[in-house]
Parts: C-alpha cells; structure tokens; sequence
C-alpha cells in the first residue's frame, strides 16, 4: 500500500497540469488497482482545503469529489466513518472540514470537550467557545 501526498490527489481530482495529472492517474491507477492507496486524514483536510480555497470550489462540489474518490475501489481512508460524518457536515456549510474532523476525532472518538476561539466552530453542539 502507498499513500499518495496531497498534490498527486488535486491532480487526480482537478486535471488542471496535463504532464503532472497524467502521471498522477497513472499512478492512481497502478495502486487502485494494486496494492492499494492509503489516505490519512491529515491528506483529507488538505485536499478539501486546496479545493477551496486553490480551486474555489464550492463545498457540495468538494464533498462529491471526496466521497467520489473515499469510494472507488482500492482507496483506503484512515477512519472513513469520521471522514463521511465529518464531510456531510461540512458540505451543509460553516466549518472547514479540518475542524470537523478535530471535533469528531476529539468529542467523539475520545469524548474529550473540545475548548475554541473559532466563533463558526463553537456553533456546533460538540464545541464550547473560550470567554
């Protein structure tokens, strides 16, 4: 199994550099098909926010592209539940992806209380914002 870096998978997802999106699915390919590609979760909050804030995409269109790619066959996501909770929160709007999943990692797997000065963060239920 390979993990592949956050780059290779924007090519993958975006196509935008032709010699580099080819040998990028290229890549993708052989170990899809292989032995498989492992994706850490720090890998899906930097794809979701070079998506966003690179590409200017919008989250229902980052959320399609993840859960597109989490499931094709061969692709192996650290904590894919997290990750799906974490993305269909994140495509209804207000948090990033990247403080999703630290609420759901923290809050839920650990059932730590979660402390922030992220106002948009301290919405959700799980959150307490710091005064």
């Amino acid at each position: 199994m390979v993990t592949l870096d956050t780059n290779v998978l924007v090519r993958v997802l975006i196509g935008d550099d032709p010699g580099q999106t080819k040998r990028a699915e290229r890549l993708f390919r052989a170990h899809a098909l292989g032995d498989g590609i492992f994706v850490p979760l720090l890998v899906v909050a930097e794809v979701a926010w070079v998506l966003s804030t690179g590409y200017g995409l919008e989250r229902g269109v980052i959320h399609e592209r993840l859960t597109r790619l989490f499931r094709t066959r061969g692709v192996f996501v650290e904590e894919l539940e997290l990750v799906h909770q974490a993305l269909v929160r994140y495509a209804a709007g207000g948090v990033d992806l990247a403080d999703l999943l630290i609420l759901g990692k923290t809050t839920g797997q650990a059932a730590l209380p979660l402390f922030t000065f992220d106002k948009k963060l301290a919405r959700e239920t799980e959150a307490e914002l710091v005064n």
